[in-house]
């Protein structure tokens, strides 16, 4: 098409061309960056390397047709160096590898600015001439010995990883080939997100009505069993339900996309932090095609950025370390998904030589965050624990991945605002697994319906690990605090209505209560409560503004039977229950 072509076409048209050119590009940098990750490691692979050369040259012509010179820059030079390996003149190797790497990091930055709708003079004269020296056959040193990028360059690989080039508006093609080949597509529409955010809070009046029109029949059929139609009302119940949840998983659906969007950043990453620390390191995923909704998968990152470093830095030793001991040179990290229910769960699982339990006793005990008989009464995962605290670190030296004693912290925030849930096990000299369990969804959610002191609450589901009954006989006092033994371990207790009415020495009401044992991040707690009535799915509705934000409640939801009933959260219950045994 010529620039006569171009000229012809109207704005809003050459805008739906761009955005359509930022969708596409974003999938093919992120497929660049992964191919070119296990390229280093099959270098003889002629179809990755033609996947790869597909996908520069798609992007080459894409953007010459709108005129976007440095992006067509860029990637001709890059496909020059790509059709010579194509040929098998140019032979890959690290350095290589870099310099190919460092032109995808600059096109990210290209496209970035394409989006931001912003006329940057970018100077590209450095990689282009890096990239030109490689076509002529000339040797490149590692770019890796090199200073760090510009600030520019590591906010554009921060922030825009995790979310399309095009921000508002999901994909209009999902290619299973990358394009240039042979490829399928499927046939899909572009909604902006608001609409569907529209969408799912109509899925949830419909939900509060489904409950009612149950509960609303479940009473007329025990109250009138052999009233005239009573059956037909049944069936035409039973009916709306099942469609209401069909329709409810549909919508649910729309607003779903597989963690495979967090996941392609970590091969790249992992690549370059182990030939920066000059170690050896294998990354094997899988379950890539677990879906979570939209809102968690744009929190997840950060996490799981944090979790990856750590464990490059920390956990994996230098390759004359593992052969000492043992082990293969080359480390091993396996980062992977999976659903149970309606949670997902992200595992994080090193061969390193795991974490040192004697040294985070010692912090924890020089910090003041525990006492020397306090910390042996402790279990291996309350002391795991420790790690997330602010400033908490037993490095030896600090690097420019870890050592500050910062980043688990924000693992901690950012898996509590999820209301997910933080679990370790280690061993010495085997490695680490850390596993995060999320909800699938923060809009709609399993409750547990509970009575606490006449009052009835819902507790999120996804945070229940397990219910018990005790005697009033188990309770202990700790320190001031209330705790049980739960499987030689010290579980700090409250009561839930007392908590949150703030009636700190008011006695328990039943001898026999029932202990709600849930989980934030690393922390645990029981909640004493009466009566447990069962699961229910519910809507979180806002309570307003002229109610003001009360401590340990997250809103409220109305019932099957018309009740308003007030939904627990979990952060806030946390903070009260500190305060509480203050």
């Amino acid at each position: 098409m010529s620039t006569t072509d171009v000229e012809m076409i109207g704005l809003d048209e050459m805008q739906e061309i761009i955005v359509d050119f930022l969708v596409e590009a974003d999938e093919l940098v992120n497929s660049l960056d992964n191919n070119l990750v296990k390229l280093e490691e099959t270098p003889e692979d002629p179809d990755l390397l033609n996947e790869i050369f597909r996908a520069a040259h798609t992007i080459k012509g894409t953007s010459g047709f709108l005129s976007l010179d440095d992006i067509t820059s860029l990637t001709h030079k890059m496909e020059d160096v790509l059709n010579k390996m194509r040929k098998g003149t140019l032979k890959v190797n690290g350095n290589i590898m870099d310099v190919l790497l460092e032109s995808v990091d600059n096109l990210k930055i290209l496209l970035q600015d394409v989006s931001d709708h912003k006329k940057v003079d970018r100077d590209l004269s450095g990689i282009i001439s890096k990239l030109v020296a490689i076509n002529e056959g000339q040797e490149i040193e590692s770019v890796n010995e090199e200073k760090t990028p510009p600030k520019d360059e590591i906010s554009v690989q921060k922030g825009s990883e995790n979310k399309p080039a095009a921000p508002v508006q999901q994909s209009a093609k999902k290619q299973n080939n990358v394009a240039g080949g042979n490829h399928q597509e499927k046939e899909t529409i572009r909604v902006e997100v608001n609409r569907l955010d529209t969408l799912m809070n109509l899925m949830g009046e419909l939900v509060l009505s489904r409950n009612s029109l149950l509960q609303t029949t479940n009473n007329l059929g025990r109250e009138h069993e052999d009233l005239a139609g009573m059956d037909d009302l049944n069936r035409a119940g039973s009916q709306i339900n099942f469609v209401t949840t069909e329709i409810q998983l549909a919508v649910m659906k729309m607003r779903m996309l597989p963690i495979e969007k967090v996941f392609t950043k970590f091969p790249r990453m992992v690549r370059d932090l182990s030939r920066e620390a000059k170690k050896k390191i294998k990354l094997e995923m899988f379950g890539e095609e677990t879906e979570l909704d939209k809102s968690v998968i744009e929190s997840i990152g950060d996490p799981l950025v944090h979790l990856i470093r750590n464990s490059c830095d920390h956990g994996i030793e230098i390759p004359e370390d593992r052969i000492a001991n043992g082990k293969p040179e080359e480390g091993t990290i396996r980062l992977g998904a999976s659903q149970e229910g309606s949670n997902i769960v992200i595992s994080i699982e090193d061969d390193g030589k795991g974490l040192d339990i004697e040294a985070i006793k010692s912090k924890a005990i020089e910090r003041g965050l525990t006492t020397p008989e306090e910390v042996e009464r402790l279990t291996s995962r309350e002391i795991y624990s420790f790690i997330f605290q602010p400033g908490f670190s037993t490095a030896k030296k600090v690097t420019d991945v870890s050592g500050r004693g910062v980043g688990m912290d924000v693992v901690r925030t950012n898996i509590e605002k999820l209301k997910g849930i933080i679990d370790i096990e280690s061993e010495v000299g085997k490695g680490t697994t850390i596993s995060i369990k999320l909800p699938l969804t923060l809009a709609i959610l399993q409750g547990l319906l509970i009575i606490s002191e006449d009052e009835t609450y819902i507790v999120p589901l996804a945070s229940v690990l397990e219910t018990l009954r005790v005697s009033l006989d188990e309770i202990e006092s700790v320190n001031r605090r209330r705790v049980i033994t739960l499987r030689d371990g010290l579980l700090p207790i409250v009561n839930l209505n007392h908590v949150l009415r703030g009636r700190a020495n008011t006695a328990d009401k039943s001898e026999n209560p029932y202990v709600v044992v849930v989980g934030l991040a690393d922390r645990r707690l029981g909640l004493i409560v009466d009566e447990l009535l069962g699961q229910e799915e519910v809507v979180i509705k806002s309570m307003g503004h002229m109610l003001g934000k009360a401590k340990g409640l997250a809103g409220a939801t109305i019932l099957g039977d018309g009740r308003v009933r007030l939904i627990v959260d979990l952060i806030g219950l946390f903070k009260l229950a500190n305060e509480y045994n203050k």
